[in-house]
């Protein structure tokens, strides 16, 4: 996935009007949002697309605007429009098209409301990259800005520690989940706690005892600096921890898939460890003396690791994709093993 400025992504206009109708429907459904955002908020979110709003027993895709604001999600077109309070959404599920919508759509995020007390769904299809940005989007609106309590770490390795739980905020990066806690605990030489998502081994949500009752606790295994640590995080919103653990199984499949048919050789692997180990320093130094190898070989492992998308460019200095940290943090992960 680019790591491309997604509101300036998707403040760009994804379709035009093919016909005179098609415009006026879009002048129609306008006015009728401006409506909803004249108090003020700022729409990060503005595509054509086809969906199915509200769980319409029909299933039939309707052509419209999606709109989202960091307080609604907004369905309009010339005949009506459905607004999705944020605060009302428990699932947003990416890439899995509903049966009985699969011939329209090729790719789709599901998105699970509750209003007054019935549950209801919204289906949104289009390319698989507008779906995909729009769900980054849709994610970081429903969590970003919420409490969270952090116990950091949790284990090392297989060893259990003592660790307090403490108070955070949290924020969602494409690359990880960041926990700042105004230098707080947390904090480590100025820089608040995250999980790089690429160095995520494994995750489940358990059910413990926190402050005397029970809730759902996201226990995160993952690799820093070189050793296997597990960090658990617990939210008071059972909605928003549903939320969460969704959004990491998703950015870790992206991922994962993306190093999927990835060969790496040996040297390569020795190449690509070197450049996590040293990182800034590898073009501070002689880098091919560093590994044991000539000049030429590096080049050509570099070239190599570039095409393959595990590293950013095919000279130094350059840094790791997730991908590329990604195949480190299970090599490491092998290792401790």
């Amino acid at each position: 996935m680019a790591k491309s400025d997604l509101l300036q992504a998707y403040r760009r206009k994804k379709s035009e009007p093919s016909d005179e109708r098609e415009e006026q429907e879009r002048e129609r459904s306008k006015k009728q949002t401006e409506k909803q955002t004249s108090d003020g908020e700022s729409i990060v979110v503005d595509f054509v697309a086809n969906f199915v709003a509200g769980g319409n027993a029909s299933f039939e895709p309707v052509k419209g605007r999606v709109l989202m604001s960091q307080r609604r999600l907004i369905l309009a077109t010339s005949k009506a429009k459905t607004v999705i309070p944020i605060t009302s959404i428990f699932d947003i599920a990416v890439g899995q098209v509903p049966p009985e919508v699969e011939e329209f759509f090729d790719y789709t995020v599901m998105v699970g409301y509750i209003i007054g007390r019935q549950r209801r769904t919204t289906v949104i299809g289009g390319d698989r990259e507008t779906i995909e940005k729009f769900s980054l989007l849709l994610f970081r609106a429903a969590l970003n800005g919420s409490r969270a309590q952090v116990t950091h770490p949790a284990r090392i390795g297989g060893r259990v520690l003592d660790t307090e739980r403490r108070p955070s905020g949290l924020h969602l990066d494409y690359e990880a989940v960041t926990f700042p806690d105004d230098d707080g605990p947390l904090t480590e030489n100025g820089e608040p706690f995250h999980i790089d998502l690429a160095s995520v081994i494994f995750f489940e949500v358990l059910e413990r005892t926190v402050d005397g009752e029970t809730r759902l606790v996201l226990s995160v295994q993952h690799v820093k600096q070189g050793q296997t640590v597990t960090s658990e995080i617990t939210l008071d919103s059972r909605r928003k921890m549903n939320i969460l653990g969704r959004y990491l199984r998703l950015v870790y499949h992206w991922i994962k898939s993306g190093v999927r048919d990835v060969e790496i050789t040996e040297q390569g692997l020795e190449v690509l460890v070197g450049l996590y180990s040293a990182g800034e320093m590898a073009a501070e130094v002689d880098f091919s003396e560093l590994l044991g190898v000539e000049e030429e070989v590096l080049e050509a492992e570099l070239e190599t690791l570039h095409e393959e998308e595990l590293i950013g460019d095919d000279e130094l200095p350059t840094s790791l994709t997730p991908q590329g940290r990604f195949v480190v943090n299970e090599e490491i992960e092998d290792v401790n093993v």
